[in-house]
């Protein structure tokens, strides 16, 4: 069985999280896409760059992405951060996170969907079938009207993991993920849903600091595919246990702003930069030597809706 390896980078503005703060939203980090792009060129993968509102408005990074896409390297898929794309609809603040797309009606979700569909489509010329929703959000609502546009994937599950503890703007929780399957699985008839590659881990002293250890020996951890938050030996533990388990995929993320000095709190500087890219070389690496190939996401779901 073909083991494949979806890269999936949530492309969005340097400091969209600032939006209430009355500053404008930048996209400065789209100049640091290409050195990632060509990187993972490198190793036979295919990039899924879920661009958001503002990151689509970049044309720089659209016509870079349009001509990746034409070359068949990369795919430009959809993310929805629902508190700043059109069309605007005001909640009523009632707590202190920024809105899910699933707080929304019913109509201003699809509304927010299509405008997004059609953004991308007139940037790129070819319309949009992935998609992520902000903040890891899910409904059947959503569900619903992603298969009304066309869309053949989400990856908006993670798979695993309690998001309960984050509010939204008019609700006091998030998403509870544990009991969720692991593996891609249908959603619709001619939708699936491709979870996040994550694995809670309870009681671990894992972690990038004492206070992270301190945490997750008490609470337990979620081991990502991701270089943000977890360690190259807690990539290579999931991507082992993907093949074990014979699954037919692996996951990898990262945001957009995470390849930009200073863009995320996590990578503070061209040092910690460097260092994310030497840990993304020996993750891909090793999914290489493990026998993992880069897919794009729709590949993949075309290849899942033919079973």
């Amino acid at each position: 069985m073909k083991k494949n390896f979806i890269i999936t980078v949530d492309t969005e503005g340097d400091n969209q999280w600032n939006i209430y703060n009355g500053q404008d939203i930048t996209t400065e980090n789209a100049n640091f896409i290409p050195r990632f792009q060509e990187m993972c060129e490198g190793f036979g993968f295919k990039p899924v760059y879920l661009v958001n509102y503002e990151m689509a408005n970049n044309d720089f990074l659209m016509d870079y992405l349009k001509k990746k896409q034409k070359e068949g390297v990369c795919e430009i898929g959809t993310h929805l951060h629902s508190w700043n794309s059109p069309p605007e609809h005001e909640l009523e603040r009632k707590f202190e996170g920024n809105p899910y797309i699933t707080e929304y009606p019913e109509q201003i979700v699809y509304e927010k969907i299509d405008f997004m569909t059609k953004l991308i489509e007139s940037k790129v010329g070819i319309r949009p079938v992935v998609h992520r929703a902000g903040r890891w959000a899910s409904s059947d609502c959503m569900f619903d009207i992603l298969s009304e546009l066309g869309y053949i994937a989400d990856c908006s599950v993670v798979s695993g993991c309690n998001m309960l503890n984050y509010p939204g703007k008019t609700v006091s929780y998030g998403f509870d993920y544990r009991t969720y399957p692991n593996e891609a699985y249908l959603v619709k008839d001619n939708l699936i849903e491709i979870p996040m590659t994550v694995k809670h881990i309870q009681h671990t002293l894992a972690g990038k600091s004492i206070k992270n250890r301190a945490k997750n020996l008490i609470v337990g951890k979620d081991r990502w595919l991701r270089p943000a938050i977890s360690t190259v030996k807690e990539m290579k533990l999931n991507i082992d246990e993907r093949v074990e388990n014979g699954s037919d995929y692996a996951e990898f993320m990262i945001h957009s702003t995470e390849l930009m000095p200073g863009g995320s709190p996590y990578f503070k500087n061209s040092r910690d930069v460097e260092r994310e890219y030497k840990d993304m070389r020996t993750i891909f690496t090793y999914a290489v030597q493990c026998g993992f190939e880069g897919i794009t996401m729709r590949d993949y779901a075309k290849k899942f809706l033919e079973k």
